[in-house]
C-alpha cells in the first residue's frame, strides 16, 4: 500500500517545476527562453526595443552632423561669391572710370584688370557649380530623414518596450522633425541663392563682353550697330572679342 501512494507524489513532482517554467513567459530581457516554449509567442522585451533604439539615436546623430556640414558649406561658398563678385564689381568700375576719361586702346593695365574681372566671373560660375552638387546632396538627406522617421513609426510598435524607450522614442522623432526643417530651409536657401547668381553670371557676362569693346578702343562707347554710348559704371551687352592677354 505505501508503494501505491509514492508514485502520484513523484508524478506531481515532476508536473509543478514544468508548470512553474511555463508560466514564466515575462522573463528578464536576456534570459535564454525555456525549451518547452509555446513557439506561437515572440518574445521582444525591452533588449531588442533598446538596441533599435540606439540605432535610430545613431542614425539621428549622423543626419545632425550632415545637415550642419552643409549648412557650414553653403555658407562658406556663399561668402566666398560674395566676396568675388565685390571684387568683380570693383575691377570693372574701375575700368568704366578709366574709360570714361579716356586712354590709349587696348590700354595694357585695363587688359589685366579685364583679364582679372574675367577670372572673378569664372569663378562665381564654379562656386554656382558647387553649390548645385550641395543642392542634391542635401535632397538625399531629406529622404534620409524621412526614411529615419518611418523606422521611428515603426519601433512604436514593436512589443516589450517599456515607457522609458518612448521617450527615447519622442525625443529621437522630435529631433528627426527639428532636421527635416532645417533640411527644408536650406533648400529654400540654396535655391534662392542659385537664381540669384544665375542671375549675375547672364547679366555680366554680356556686360563684360561689350567691356572688352571699350577696352579695345579706349574709351566708352558701343559696339557698331549698339546706338548710343555706355554709361560709366554701365556697359551695353553685346558680344565681342576679348583682349588679347599680354605676354
Amino acid at each position: 500500500m505505501a508503494l501505491s501512494f509514492q508514485r502520484p507524489a513523484l508524478l506531481l513532482a515532476m508536473i509543478v517545476p514544468a508548470g512553474c517554467d511555463q508560466a514564466n513567459v515575462f522573463a528578464p530581457a536576456g534570459s535564454p527562453p525555456p525549451s518547452n516554449s509555446n513557439p506561437a509567442i515572440t518574445q521582444t522585451g525591452t533588449l531588442t526595443v533598446r538596441k533599435s533604439i540606439e540605432q535610430l539615436r545613431s542614425d539621428q546623430a549622423a543626419l545632425s552632423n550632415g545637415i550642419a556640414a552643409q549648412q557650414a558649406q553653403f555658407n562658406a561658398t556663399r561668402g566666398q561669391l560674395a566676396g568675388d563678385a565685390r571684387t568683380y564689381a570693383g575691377l570693372v568700375s574701375g575700368i568704366n572710370s578709366r574709360l570714361q576719361a579716356g586712354t590709349t586702346p587696348g590700354n595694357p593695365d585695363l587688359v589685366n584688370q579685364w583679364n582679372a574681372a574675367q577670372g572673378k566671373l569664372d569663378a562665381v560660375t564654379i562656386g554656382v557649380g558647387s553649390l548645385n552638387s550641395l543642392a542634391s546632396q542635401v535632397t538625399t538627406q531629406a529622404s534620409v530623414a524621412g526614411y529615419l522617421l518611418e523606422n521611428v513609426r515603426a519601433t512604436y510598435r514593436i512589443g516589450g518596450a517599456v515607457d522609458a524607450d518612448h521617450r527615447n522614442l519622442r525625443a529621437i522623432e522630435a529631433e528627426t522633425r527639428r532636421s527635416m526643417q532645417q533640411i527644408d530651409r536650406l533648400i529654400v536657401d540654396l535655391n534662392a541663392e542659385i537664381s540669384r547668381e544665375n542671375t549675375f553670371l547672364g547679366r555680366e557676362r554680356g556686360n563684360l563682353a561689350a567691356l572688352s569693346y571699350n577696352v579695345n578702343i579706349g574709351r566708352l562707347g558701343s559696339p557698331p550697330g549698339m546706338g548710343a554710348a555706355g554709361q560709366p559704371g554701365t556697359v551695353t551687352p553685346q558680344p565681342t572679342r576679348r583682349p588679347v592677354p599680354l605676354q
